[in-house]
């Protein structure tokens, strides 16, 4: 009999007290689920280069549709690079040596210019459109890779917003930029670094150097490796990505915490519900 009091007790009251503000797993507000993924394209490229990602991100994860979720993918300026004799081409900073490695020399304003230009537009999402910046993912390719690394470990104050998240796809950490991560900032924000083995551009070296550096700040990094060069490893780094994405803007309940948040909540009923069934 007390067996069955108490299942009826669970079936019809389990609900209420999941409203309970001390005893519960509290779900996203309404509007909470909204969000943003801005990338940068590499050097020579264009903001149409990665523009796809809008309906293939969602197409692996539909929580990722853009319903939900803002696709950004900026324009790099026209500039002249040095290493290839001032040739314009859009880019985010000058570039001397090549191909990057540990000895790679950086242009640090160009790079501390392109950090200002995506904050501004993380800054432009949160008040033109109310997603904050804890609900942005930032990522590049290469050049690209490199700023939005930039801009989530090195520039974001503990009076900023850290973001979601950021992806590093084939990019480097440029050695100049050589200081502490705020630890905040390292905290909240998560690293997917996916790089080709046999790249000859951005040497694949840079990864491990890179992730060792952020790491030691306390940075969640995930690292991804395919048998290719510096081009994308077709749809396998993408459905990477697309799966790095929906976990940082979506993230699951962690098993423990629902438990303890199931027995705090059958305990509270019982308590609140003991005279009641005569238990």
């Amino acid at each position: 009999m007390l067996a069955l009091q108490l299942v009826c007790l669970l079936a019809t009251g389990l609900a209420s007290a999941f409203q309970d503000a001390g005893h519960r797993w509290n779900p996203p507000r309404s509007g909470d689920d909204r969000g943003a993924v801005v990338f940068l394209h590499g050097m020579g490229d264009t903001s149409s280069g990665w523009a796809s990602l809008d309906h293939m991100l969602p197409s692996i994860c539909p929580r990722l549709s853009t319903d939900k979720i803002e696709y950004i993918f900026p324009q790099a300026p026209v500039t002249g690079i040095t290493l290839n004799g001032y040739e314009l081409v859009p880019a985010w900073f000058d570039l001397f040596d090549w191909p990057i490695d540990s000895t790679s020399r950086d242009d640090v304003i160009g790079q501390l210019n392109a950090v200002c230009l995506l904050e501004d537009i993380v800054k432009s999402l949160e008040e033109e459109r109310g997603i904050p910046a804890s609900r942005v993912v930032v990522g590049g390719f290469a050049q690209g890779a490199a700023v939005a690394m930039l801009a989530s470990f090195f520039r974001r104050e503990r009076k900023d917003q850290p973001f979601a998240g950021c992806v590093c796809l084939s990019g480097w950490l440029p050695n100049s930029w050589n200081f502490p991560v705020n630890e905040y900032v390292a905290e909240m924000t998560p690293l997917l670094w996916a790089h080709g083995a046999y790249d000859s551009k951005v040497l694949f070296h840079q990864q491990a150097l890179g992730v060792q550096r952020l790491e030691k700040e306390g940075i969640d990094v995930t690292t991804k490796t395919y048998p290719c060069a510096h081009e994308s490893y077709k749809l396998q780094e993408i459905n990477d990505m697309a799966e790095f994405v929906d976990n940082v803007l979506f993230p699951k309940v962690p098993q423990q915490v629902a438990t303890a948040e199931f027995v705090a909540s059958v305990k509270y009923l019982f308590d609140q519900n003991t005279d009641q069934y005569n238990l």
